[in-house]
């Protein structure tokens, strides 16, 4: 559709639809920017002014992808009603690699649900990665109800798939519900790899201004952390993280070395990650290794 297409088909809609668009388009935009504005200022001007290895460029690079990203992720967010309980992604394409592979997981974080891995689903099973699959669960809840979630979805992919083992790529809260089930819910029988994005493994400063169980679980220090402890040797970890992440407070609770391998950014937000092709490349990069 043209530019002027676009124009007359806009005209043509009734005035209260075009009033109430316009609204909506105002209020996503204005909180999507709050969000960025109040998270960057509050990690890196107040709590972290003179943040080691930070660069200012960095951190506003970061900001403005972070705006963009969210604007493109958070209408996105309804999308998870249409679709199923649970859903498969991808399935296996012409590009799949041969050879055993297994199942991947896709595991959102906080507020979020399965529709924060359409992007990232798609690059991965262009790669033959796969078959991908993703779930949604009320991330409000404690962690140990969502592991407990997460566990009967992997059991009921591996019965689907007749496989011995997934991988889990988790994002943000997700990667600390998957190390839950992997260290306390038996999950290192089930589980080869762990690949998370922007997950809190030694908590966030953020944690502390939380009022629902699963924010306070998040807090450095707190007793589900220090119920985790060391992660299961039989499984391989990767974290995935950016020193200019403003949600993950301080970024570097992030790391998940030495039981792990990390992959540092200098200049990607806490969401921005989750459309960015070198996070991508480098969660391919690990799930083939």
């Amino acid at each position: 559709m043209t530019a002027t297409g676009a124009q007359h088909y806009f005209a043509s809609v009734p005035s209260a639809v075009r009033f109430v668009l316009l609204v909506a388009g105002a209020l996503l935009l204005g909180g999507c920017a709050l969000y960025v504005a109040l998270s960057y200022v509050y990690a890196f001007a107040i709590l972290r002014p003179n943040a080691p290895n930070t660069r200012r460029a960095h951190i506003l690079r970061a900001a403005l992808v972070e705006l963009g990203a969210t604007l493109v992720l958070m209408p996105l967010w309804p999308l998870w009603m249409l679709i199923g309980e649970s859903y498969k992604v991808a399935h296996e394409g012409e590009g799949r690699a041969r050879g055993p592979r297994h199942p991947v997981i896709l595991l959102h974080g906080f507020a979020m649900n399965r529709t924060n891995w359409l992007w990232v689903g798609s690059r991965l099973a262009a790669r033959g990665v796969g078959p991908l699959y993703g779930t949604s669960y009320f991330s409000p809840q404690s962690v140990r109800v969502s592991a407990q979630h997460l566990k009967n979805f992997v059991e009921r992919v591996i019965a689907r798939e007749d496989a011995a083992r997934v991988d889990i790529v988790a994002h943000s809260l997700g990667g600390v519900v998957a190390r839950y089930y992997i260290e306390r819910l038996g999950g290192a029988r089930r589980v080869g790899r762990l690949v998370t994005i922007g997950s809190p493994h030694r908590g966030t400063l953020l944690g502390r201004l939380g009022l629902v169980p699963s924010a306070r679980d998040l807090q450095a220090g707190s007793p589900l952390l220090d119920e985790l402890g060391t992660p299961d040797p039989n499984v391989q970890y990767t974290s995935v993280w950016s020193r200019a992440d403003a949600i993950i407070i301080p970024p570097e609770s992030a790391c998940i070395a030495p039981a792990g391998q990390d992959q540092i950014f200098d200049d990607l937000g806490h969401l921005s990650m989750l459309l960015s092709p070198r996070v991508i490349d480098a969660v391919a990069a690990r799930l083939a290794a």
